[in-house]
């Protein structure tokens, strides 16, 4: 089998970039999908998976009852915030092409689906961790869409966690490579959304994922332009690891009032650090 799919266009050929989407299964992730989707001689495959099971949900109580009543607390709070809806209007309602729904990113047969597609690229934005055994698969690598400035801030939560801290200046995502070791790789791009005293979470996030996406898509376009991977940057420092279960539900509850403070008289412009020519 061919590794890549040529059209003839004006008596040139043209090479089409192949590329797997990992994505998790909100609106701002269908945006992500979309827009590389409508990027100009690609074939993308979305790979999506099913919201946690019953079956999932009691592992998650018993493994770590903590994590369990943290998750269950936010999504409650998101719900009374509407933060759904909100998305769906800040993104607007996305019908997703050539789109497979799994169980799990990382069994068997969604391995086979994704060795058999023969990505060039794989872009992954809102997932759990991915094995390696994945991540080995295409030519130029799994880059992922990190909502966090990193290495200062890994792991979820992180643009929460940036304004909690009254740590405005580290609110943002990076665009980074994935390797073993969760938001270790090699770093593209670092982006920062512009913030003023009339945002709070809900249009820090949605900014700050449009703003990167667009990132994304100039980073795609400049493999194929290259036809080869981007260099980026190592990451030194370690930063730290926010987990599920650090969200409690007393500071959601401080959260809403304490980051409404941190953003009363700030006035920050959007930024782009770029780690590639």
């Amino acid at each position: 089998m061919l590794k890549y799919i040529f059209y003839k266009i004006k008596g040139h050929f043209i090479k089409i970039m192949k590329i797997i989407i990992l994505k998790g299964q909100d609106p701002r992730h269908a945006y992500f999908a979309k827009e590389i989707q409508s990027i100009k001689n690609i074939e993308a495959m979305v790979i999506t998976h099913r919201r946690a099971d019953k079956k999932r949900l009691k592992k998650m109580l018993l493994n770590s009852p903590k994590t369990f009543f943290n998750r269950v607390s936010k999504y409650i709070l998101y719900s009374l915030t509407q933060w759904n809806t909100k998305e769906k209007t800040f993104f607007g309602s996305i019908i997703i092409d050539n789109e497979k729904t799994v169980h799990n990113y990382n069994d068997k047969s969604t391995i086979e689906i994704i060795k058999n597609f023969q990505p060039d690229l794989i872009a992954v934005f809102g997932t759990p961790i991915i094995a390696n055994a994945i991540l080995e698969i295409p030519k130029y690598g799994a880059i992922n869409l990190h909502g966090g400035i990193s290495p200062e801030y890994k792991g979820g939560n992180t643009i929460f966690w940036a304004l909690y801290n009254n740590d405005l200046k580290k609110v943002g995502a990076t665009i980074h490579y994935m390797v073993e070791k969760v938001d270790s790789g090699k770093v593209l791009s670092k982006i920062y959304p512009d913030l003023n005293e009339k945002d709070d979470e809900f249009t820090a996030s949605a900014k700050t994922f449009k703003y990167a996406t667009e990132e994304f898509i100039n980073i795609i376009k400049w493999i194929q332009t290259h036809g080869r991977k981007v260099e980026g940057e190592e990451q030194n420092s370690k930063g730290t690891l926010y987990l599920a279960k650090d969200r409690t539900l007393l500071k959601e509850i401080k959260g809403f009032r304490k980051i409404s403070k941190n953003l009363k008289s700030v006035n920050l412009q959007k930024r782009v650090e770029r780690f590639y020519a």
